[in-house]
């Protein structure tokens, strides 16, 4: 049996890098045991379901002082777990698993689901590199000096059995008190301004509302601006609603009849899959690695990040065009269910597991 420690910052239910790490714990095979240590957040329950009890780092101001708590609690845990791999999530995991090999037998892997500058003397220096989408290879390979030999990329999935069942959608728009002949809007992910453009969302959305009264605006998730955003829709009386992420979110994607991912910054999007194997239409900005995903009117429509405007008439242009979005999102549909689920992606990580331990 190969162990694996998995590290990461925060398990939220609204990450995307948290939901990979749980889709490959709960769907690996016997022959991987898995263990997982963070800081917290909210998504610690769905661990507790498949019996792993994540252990919790106090995540203090970061400092010499905590850095070499951190990295004693690591080392006494590996070596009394005895982890053959530490796969580290996040930047700083990916460093401190550079030390910790330099006292234990183990190997490292860090997966990149983010675009990141500088410390390039003590970043990416696992044994193996697993960028979530070509576009963050090619960033590694140029800004890190990566060789490409080290780089596996493995695409963000779903879990399509998590989509089977679901609440009557009646029940929960009377929940939610949104009209049945609503056109819905959604979003899910971190509730941010800086990063994930929802402020251009919002825009967009109160300029269509001048002119349009049936449709609705839902967005699920956390986040540093969720206060902000709830101030700008109650000061323009918008028709949206605001609330924290679910584990069932697929019941929440059935209601949609748009998905917008509206980022300015964004290297894959975990959410588009997931809104792609619910058969829901998207509108994404044109950055990163989205274009990977969305195939401008094949598959979705692309528009240009940060452009209210440009947002605003595709929303439009697919409002007005029902036919052509149920085209958009069968497309999608199609292209998810090819090459972004865990029967794909599982067996990926696991080959991973077994060539680094050689």
């Amino acid at each position: 049996m190969i162990n694996i420690l998995h590290l990461q910052n925060y398990l939220n239910l609204s990450c995307g890098v948290s939901k990979t790490i749980y889709l490959i714990v709960k769907n690996s095979s016997h022959q991987f045991k898995h263990n997982v240590i963070c800081f917290g957040g909210d998504g610690l329950s769905r661990f507790g379901e498949m019996n792993i009890d994540p252990i919790i780092l106090d995540n203090n101001k970061r400092s010499y002082k905590s850095v070499l708590t951190h990295f004693t609690k690591l080392y006494r845990y590996c070596r009394q777990n005895e982890i053959n791999i530490i796969h580290s999530h996040h930047r700083y995991f990916d460093a401190l698993s550079r030390l910790l090999k330099l006292f234990l037998s183990v190997k490292t892997i860090t997966s990149v689901q983010s675009k990141v500058y500088g410390n390039k003397i003590i970043s990416y220096k696992a044994d193996m590199l697993i960028p979530c989408s070509n576009f963050i290879k090619e960033h590694l390979i140029k800004n890190f000096n990566i060789k490409e030999e080290r780089l596996r990329v493995i695409y963000n999935s779903v879990d399509q059995s998590e989509a089977f069942t679901l609440r009557p959608k009646e029940e929960i728009m009377n929940e939610l008190n949104i009209l049945s002949d609503s056109f819905i809007i959604g979003y899910l992910g971190r509730l941010d301004y800086s990063e994930k453009g929802i402020d251009i969302l919002l825009e967009a959305f109160r300029l269509l509302s001048e002119t349009n009264k049936n449709i609705f605006l839902l967005l699920i998730g956390n986040g540093k601006d969720e206060n902000e955003i709830k101030s700008f829709i109650s000061a323009h009386q918008l028709n949206a609603k605001v609330f924290n992420s679910k584990k069932d979110i697929f019941n929440y994607y059935q209601l949609i009849d748009l998905f917008v991912l509206p980022s300015r910054i964004e290297p894959f999007g975990i959410v588009i899959i997931e809104a792609g194997i619910m058969r829901v239409p998207v509108i994404a900005s044109n950055v990163d690695g989205i274009p990977e995903l969305i195939e401008h009117e094949i598959n979705g429509l692309l528009f240009e990040s940060g452009n209210v405007h440009d947002l605003k008439a595709k929303i439009i242009r697919v409002m007005n065009n029902p036919e052509l979005a149920r085209g958009y999102a069968r497309n999608l549909y199609r292209k998810v269910n090819d090459s972004f689920t865990i029967e794909r992606t599982i067996p990926l990580y696991e080959q991973i597991y077994q060539d680094v331990i050689g």
